[in-house]
């Protein structure tokens, strides 16, 4: 699949126009999402085995969020970050291709918005998505994505498939789901990005530019989506 980079430009002309308006709006939808959910979410996530690694990075690409995760790294960032920091974050985020990563032999991926490789430590560590903290978690045939994944406790807890459902089936029920392709079903898992443009254009942009440009730029999205490949428009 192909970038669309007429719109990838778009977006760079757009974000150097509106900046700050930009800006408004992400915190603004955030905030007026409300406290809804975020403590249950964190409840959940609390349920998880603690981890420790050596912070090499390999790890730290994009992933497919809930947007109940996506607002509770919002409200986090807003009270954690100032200003001039956020706006730099927003800045970032539409520089899609500066994150433009191989990883591997014909392996793209998108770095993580979040992912500090000069001082390699994650930005939001305390409000990362599932996608992040289920990784490298013991599985029932003993292994790991990731051997340098550690349990912080002893003896380690083994996690199975189940379990892992059933915590992010509550958070399922109360997370916006859209249909990525005509004739496929909804789905709730989707980039940061996505979850950001969602908010600051529409949600029919947001799918354009997932569909674009998200997934072309990310290997494993590419082959999830390939049956739908064309070309852009």
């Amino acid at each position: 699949m192909q970038i669309n980079t007429d719109l990838l430009q778009k977006l760079n002309a757009a974000a150097t126009r509106n900046i700050d308006s930009y800006l408004q709006k992400m915190l603004t939808a955030s905030a007026e999402h409300g406290n809804f959910g975020m403590q249950m979410l964190d409840h959940l996530h609390e349920q998880l085995p603690r981890t420790s690694c050596d912070d090499c990075g390999k790890c730290c690409n994009s992933v497919s969020i809930f947007s109940l995760e996506y607002h509770r790294v919002i409200r986090e960032i807003m009270i954690t970050w100032k200003p001039e920091r956020l706006r730099r974050l927003v800045q970032a985020i539409f520089r899609l291709e500066l994150r433009q990563a191989e990883i591997g032999k014909d392996e793209r991926r998108r770095r993580c918005i979040f992912r500090d490789d000069e001082t390699r430590v994650c930005l939001v560590h305390p409000v990362r998505p599932f996608a992040c903290r289920i990784f490298g978690l013991l599985k029932t045939d003993g292994k790991r994505e990731c051997d340098r994944v550690k349990d912080l406790r002893t003896p380690e807890t083994i996690i199975t498939e189940n379990y892992l459902i059933s915590l992010q089936e509550k958070v399922l029920e109360n997370s916006e789901s859209y249909q990525p392709f005509p004739g496929e079903e909804e789905i709730h898992f989707f980039p940061f990005e996505f979850w950001f443009f969602r908010h600051i254009f529409s949600p029919e942009r947001a799918l354009q530019i997932y569909r674009e440009i998200l997934v072309p730029m990310s290997s494993p999205l590419t082959r999830l989506w390939q049956k739908h490949a064309g070309p852009t428009t």
